[in-house]
């Protein structure tokens, strides 16, 4: 589908459903910044692939906030993400099928592996990683898309009823509500990000230089060509160059990963790159100071951190669910710093829900009382 009449039309169609299983397709693979490409949308009566570089994304969002119409996804929370960086939504009533697979103990939680187990089809991914940017669409690609979605709501209704059987529902629901939340990560070009790339540290000070002049030159190229950076020219050669820069301006095409592709069209400013490193001071990453007290504190927060993923494991492997699915890393490390002596105190950290509280809080406050350590 395409063409906002036709997307206009489609939005009016399913407002009175009760339920949509939804899909999306981006380009972040291709693209300097993601684009929300397709949406797939299934319902009771429809099944079709809406082209959303051609329409306006507005109709849909009093269906994302209607809480009379549920929405199902497969991992919704990067679904939403790109809903909410394409325009100003809000999202009310979803189910997500990753998420309830998780709760449900199974290892292999994707969508494939679910229409698998369940109901003995095997899914075509040809397309996983494909260009959805790119225009006209095959037909092939058009029907892997459209496919994505009509299976969801049968996932559904099982893995709703086996929630429910389980006593896990509510916590599921918990969690649902808490991904509606969530907000598309901001874009964020660092500097002095090349420091944390692998091995940067073990370069010397000039190396470092170079290693920030191709890194700076590789983004700026990046944004040019609306293309990711890593499909410019990979971390690894630019750290290969910077441990032999000299080399480099004399003999750029002996260099692994440096094909005759990269050479006719990124030699020029590689080379550029790697002169201005040689000629400009050398790079002395900060050096973070920590007193000694704080870093023992820290060490012990660590410990902590690493003995509730073992109380975890053990909550998990109790009521046959995924380690994720009883509380994130992110919670996870709040805990760890907050150390709460009460379930009010565990109600303060912002994204547990009352529903984990209830299942674990009493649970989690016994582990703290014999985890406690001294700010």
């Amino acid at each position: 589908m395409n063409g906002q009449k036709d997307f206009n039309a489609l939005c009016s169609s399913i407002s009175g459903h009760k339920y949509i299983a939804i899909d999306t397709e981006s380009n972040s693979l291709y693209a300097y910044k993601e684009r929300l490409c397709l949406m797939q949308i299934s319902s009771e009566t429809i099944n079709a692939v809406v082209d959303m570089l051609a329409v306006n994304l507005k109709p849909m969002l009093p269906i994302f906030a209607n809480p009379q119409i549920e929405k199902i996804f497969h991992s919704a929370d990067s679904d939403i993400r790109v809903f909410k960086a394409t325009a100003k939504c809000r999202f009310v009533n979803i189910f997500d099928t990753m998420v309830a697979s998780k709760y449900l103990g199974l290892e292999r939680c994707g969508l494939d592996s679910l229409v698998n187990r369940y109901f003995g089809i095997s899914l075509n991914k040809k397309f996983q990683k494909a260009d959805w940017g790119r225009r006209p669409l095959t037909r092939d690609m058009l029907d892997y898309a459209a496919g994505d979605t009509q299976y969801l709501k049968r996932l559904r209704d099982i893995m709703r009823k086996e929630l429910d059987e389980n006593g896990k529902l509510a916590e599921a629901e918990g969690q649902f509500a808490h991904i509606c939340g969530v907000e598309p990560h901001p874009p964020h070009f660092d500097e002095n990000g090349f420091i944390t790339l692998r091995g940067a540290r073990q370069l010397n000070g000039r190396g470092l230089a170079v290693l920030r002049e191709l890194y700076l030159a590789r983004e700026n190229v990046a944004v040019r060509r609306d293309m990711p950076p890593f499909k410019i020219i990979s971390e690894d050669l630019m750290l290969r160059l910077s441990v032999a820069p000299r080399e480099a301006l004399e003999h750029l095409p002996l260099f692994k990963g440096v094909s005759s592709y990269v050479l006719a069209n990124y030699g020029a400013w590689i080379r550029e790159a790697v002169k201005n490193g040689l000629t400009a001071p050398e790079f002395k990453p900060p050096r973070r100071e920590q007193d000694f007290e704080k870093k023992i504190y820290m060490n012990a927060v660590r410990e902590r951190f690493q003995a509730m993923k073992k109380w975890r494991k053990a909550v998990a492997l109790r009521r046959n669910m995924l380690p994720e699915a009883v509380l994130d890393n992110v919670s996870l490390e709040k805990l760890a710093f907050a150390q709460p002596h009460t379930l009010e105190d565990i109600q303060k950290i912002k994204g547990i829900s009352a529903e984990k509280i209830a299942v674990y809080g009493d649970s989690l406050l016994e582990f703290f009382r014999g985890h406690r350590i001294r700010n």
